[in-house]
């Protein structure tokens, strides 16, 4: 035997006076503990690395910009994700004893919930504007998140259960300070389970209303991307929330929390990209990361008349068109629509000249 876990075997081994079974218990803990620390570091640094990666653009679409909502948001989720998983990350690798971790454990889900509530805010905002703000769709997120936030604080304060340390040294037991459901109980599920919900709700919301453009005269990158990246997030983070609520029923504490720094941190960053390749989109550049040759990602808007813009802000209603309309400047489904026609009164036929430029707010 070598390694790991040589290394936990020998140092169990080596306290006097227990029996196989107990050493083995040791073993096993010390064993989970290490994979549990490894996979958290590795996760923080994920995020690091997409924060660093992405500070040029950060710097150019967030930074420079005026303050608004979504400004605030990305803030908030970057650089509050990063304190919260660095929090984590010493909850998870220091040592404590049980009475050190007594009040500590509850930093855990108190911490992390604010950091998926950020994403979840993002998404709902994005989403609102994608579908042209109409006010009971504000309101029904509105009321969404506040539920969600109720819902977690609860988790966080009552339904935590401290996970005792491995009894390693047997005089004064010392580890991690982790936390899970309370034995019996698997509330604690609910707290991956409810973005899923949430991220569900918006994801048939953006396809839904990706359908009915598609269907209509507006064809556009910024919608592509909104698409793209809000569908492979909802797949992406509900995959992984998903399988973090299914780990959270198995029998063994300490590895059901094991994936819970891989659905923060995908949520984080993910979400922190959609924000920065929205705002790239709109200026007509590439997506942070790539490089800015790189046609494939900036569009560059046509130098001729008429024009069709989305900022994703903006909104009147557009049921009203018809092709009776020759020449209109309006607002529909979150798309700004300018349109040129021209009328041949002999042979009863028309031309129009569209062109398209989206710009994401």
């Amino acid at each position: 035997m070598s390694g790991i876990s040589g290394v936990n075997s020998a140092a169990a081994a080596s306290v006097p006076g227990l029996d196989a079974p107990t050493v083995q218990l040791i073993t096993t803990g010390l064993g989970l503990i290490h994979v549990l620390q490894v996979y958290t570091s590795s996760m923080v640094a994920i995020a690091a690395y997409d924060w660093l990666a992405c500070l040029k653009a950060e710097w150019e679409y967030i930074w420079k910009k005026d303050w608004s909502l979504i400004k605030g948001l990305y803030l908030w989720t970057r650089y509050y994700g990063l304190i919260c998983f660095s929090i984590n990350l010493w909850l998870f690798n220091a040592e404590f004893t049980f009475e050190q971790c007594k009040s500590l454990h509850y930093l855990i889900a108190a911490t992390c919930m604010w950091t998926t509530l950020g994403s979840e805010a993002i998404l709902a905002v994005r989403t609102y504007a994608f579908l042209g703000k109409p006010r009971w769709l504000g309101i029904l997120l509105g009321v969404m998140l506040i539920g969600e936030t109720g819902f977690l604080l609860y988790v966080a304060i009552a339904a935590v259960y401290q996970i005792p340390p491995p009894p390693f040294p047997l005089e004064n037991p010392r580890g991690p300070c982790t936390a899970s459901d309370k034995p019996g109980s698997h509330i604690v599920s609910g707290f991956w389970l409810a973005p899923v919900a949430f991220d569900l709700i918006c994801t048939f919301l953006t396809i839904w209303k990706a359908f009915t453009l598609q269907q209509s005269i507006v064809r556009s990158p910024i919608i592509k991307i909104f698409i793209r990246e809000g569908l492979g997030y909802f797949l992406a983070v509900a995959g992984v929330n998903v399988l973090n609520a299914a780990f959270m029923f198995q029998k063994n504490p300490n590895l059901q929390n094991i994936n819970c720094f891989l659905a923060l941190v995908l949520s984080q960053v993910l979400c922190c990209r959609l924000v920065l390749n929205l705002k790239g989109a709109q200026e007509g550049t590439s997506k942070p990361g790539t490089n800015n040759s790189n046609t494939a990602n900036s569009y560059t808007p046509a130098p001729r008349s008429g024009g069709v813009s989305i900022p994703l802000g903006k909104y009147r209603g557009a049921d009203s068109f018809t092709q009776t309309d020759f020449t209109r400047t309006d607002i529909y489904d979150g798309v700004k629509v300018e349109i040129n026609v021209e009328q041949n009164n002999d042979d009863s036929r028309q031309s129009s000249d569209m062109k398209h430029h989206a710009s994401a707010v």
